[in-house]
C-alpha cells in the first residue's frame, strides 16, 4: 500500500510542475514483461516439446544537457534531437528471467543487470567550421547469469541539414568466455516539421562481423507520426540475416507529454526468426514484449 500511495504522490507532484519552456535535466524509468516460446518438432516421430522463458526487467536512466533545451521546436519528443543538444545519459537495469519447466526438470532463474553510459556531443557556433558535426560515444556493461558482455560505441555524424543527421557508428562487444565482435551501421534520421506535430523517419542499415562464422547484416526502418506537439504514435521494422536465416521483427509506441514535464509511455513488439530445420527437428521460436515507462524533465 505504501509503494502505490508513494507512485501515485509522486504522478500527482510531476502533473502540478508548472510548464516551463526549457529543461536541464530528463530522468525516466520504465518496466519490461517478455516472453520468448520455442517449440521443437521432431519430423519422424510428430512429438514436439516447448520451453517458454519469461522476462521482467527494470530500468532507470537520467540525462544531463550541457546547455538548456528549447523545447519550442517541435514535438516535445524531439526536444534534444531539433535543439542539436550535446548530453550525456547514465544507465542501469535489473531483471530476472524465469524458465519454464522442460522435461520435467525445474530450471533455475537467472538474474541480469546492465549500466552504462552514453554521450553525444554537438559542435555549434557561429562560423564554426565544425558547426554541426557531432560525436557519439558510449560503454555499457551486461551481466546475465555469470557473464560478463562489454560494448563499447562511437558514432560521427553530422546535421547535414538543421532536422537531419547522418551518423557512421562502430561497436565492439567482448566476453568474458569468448572472443570479440566488430559491427558498424549508418544511421540517418529526419524530422518533417507541420503546422501541428510532424513525421520523424529513421533508417539503419548495420553488419556485424562474427569470426569463424558468416557476418550478420541488419536492417531497420521506421517513423513516428506525432498527431500534435505532445502526442506521437511510432513503429519500427527490423529484418536480420544470420547464417542463412533471417530474424523479423517490428515493434509499436506511442507518448503522451501530459504537459511538458512529464511523459507516459507505452510499447509492444514482437520478434520472429525462420523456423530453423535440423536433420530431424524443426525449430520455432517467437519473443513478444511490452513496456509501460515514464520520464520527468526540469
Amino acid at each position: 500500500m505504501f509503494k502505490k500511495t508513494a507512485l501515485v504522490a509522486g504522478i500527482g507532484l510531476a502533473l502540478s510542475v508548472t510548464a516551463q519552456a526549457d529543461y536541464r535535466w530528463e530522468l525516466g524509468g520504465d518496466y519490461t514483461m517478455g516472453q520468448t516460446d520455442s517449440t521443437v518438432k521432431d519430423r519422424d516421430t510428430g512429438a514436439s516439446r516447448s520451453n517458454n522463458v519469461d522476462s521482467d526487467v527494470g530500468r532507470l536512466n537520467g540525462t544531463w544537457y550541457m546547455e538548456n533545451v528549447d523545447t519550442s521546436k517541435g514535438p516535445l519528443s524531439e526536444a534534444a534531437f531539433l535543439d542539436h543538444a550535446s548530453n550525456i545519459t547514465l544507465s542501469g537495469s535489473d531483471g530476472e528471467v524465469q524458465l519454464s519447466q522442460v522435461e520435467g526438470e525445474n530450471l533455475s532463474d537467472e538474474d541480469g543487470q546492465r549500466y552504462g553510459i552514453e554521450s553525444r556531443y554537438v559542435a555549434e557556433g557561429p562560423g564554426w567550421k565544425l558547426s554541426g558535426w557531432l560525436v557519439d560515444l558510449g560503454y555499457n556493461r551486461f551481466e546475465p547469469g555469470d557473464l560478463e558482455v562489454d560494448n563499447y560505441n562511437i558514432g560521427i555524424g553530422k546535421y547535414v541539414t538543421p532536422n537531419t543527421t547522418v551518423v557512421v557508428n562502430y561497436g565492439n562487444t567482448s566476453v568474458n568466455n569468448g572472443g570479440d565482435v566488430d559491427s558498424y551501421a549508418l544511421d540517418l534520421e529526419h524530422m518533417f516539421l507541420m503546422s501541428k506535430g510532424g513525421f520523424k523517419a529513421r533508417a539503419t542499415a548495420g553488419r556485424t562481423i562474427i569470426s569463424g562464422r558468416d557476418d550478420v547484416d541488419t536492417y531497420v526502418v521506421g517513423g513516428t507520426w506525432y498527431l500534435s506537439n505532445n502526442i506521437g504514435i511510432g513503429a519500427d521494422y527490423l529484418n536480420k540475416g544470420v547464417d542463412g536465416y533471417e530474424v523479423q521483427g517490428w515493434q509499436v509506441n506511442s507518448e503522451w507529454f501530459i504537459n511538458e514535464a512529464f511523459a507516459v509511455n507505452l510499447a509492444y513488439s514482437q520478434l520472429d526468426p525462420d523456423d530453423i530445420d535440423f536433420t530431424n527437428v524443426k525449430l520455432e521460436q517467437e519473443t513478444d514484449a511490452l513496456t509501460l515507462g515514464a520520464k520527468f524533465r526540469f
